[in-house]
């Protein structure tokens, strides 16, 4: 029994590991779906596994938590780096090559999901305010609040917000750029 404890704790560790390891090598937070995706469809472990290691993982402070309505978003803190840092080399290389091949394999898509962001809230005046943002690198390029008088609009435009916001971000780039050359 003490042996079989012992491979779950071993386990436990590696998946942490694992989870500190994606994430240093991505410049963006990542959803816990994609996470846990990585591992399962790599066969290392199931989703429950996953989610328990996330959920330690934020618990010890290796990993930041953001939360937002649809998901949340993970990041590792710099306790999480330092703790990678002095454990990287219990962590294969094969290990490493696998989970590498596959951010490679699929770091668009990823940063695609978690480039635009969008949530609503009641505010103070009792409409609600949809706050949209377009993250690159995790920080913002783009930001807008909009304010409307209920919360069905507020849900449509966050709803909207992931198609429509490369459209949106052009069109306002192109025209508050659109410089005519005369100063004011």
């Amino acid at each position: 029994m003490k042996m079989e404890k012992s491979m779950a704790d071993q386990l436990q560790v590696l998946y942490k590991l694992m989870t500190l390891y994606t994430l240093s090598r991505v410049d963006f937070a990542m959803t816990n779906k994609q996470i846990a995706g990585i591992f399962t469809d790599l066969g290392y472990t199931n989703y429950f596994n996953a989610q328990y290691t996330i959920s330690d993982l934020v618990d010890a402070g290796l990993i930041h938590e953001e939360a937002c309505p649809d998901c949340f978003y993970y990041s590792l803190t710099d306790a999480g780096r330092a703790s990678l840092d002095a454990l990287k080399n219990d962590l294969g290389p094969d290990i490493r090559s696998d989970i590498d091949a596959y951010l490679k394999k699929n770091r668009l898509s990823f940063r695609e999901a978690v480039s635009t962001r969008a949530q609503y809230y009641r505010t103070t005046s009792g409409d609600y305010a949809a706050a949209c943002a377009v993250l690159e690198h995790s920080e913002p390029l783009m930001e807008l609040t909009l304010t409307v008088p209920t919360e069905q609009q507020a849900k449509m435009i966050t709803k909207q917000w992931k198609e429509k916001s490369p459209e949106i971000y052009s069109y306002l780039f192109r025209t508050l750029s659109d410089f005519t050359g005369e100063e004011s």
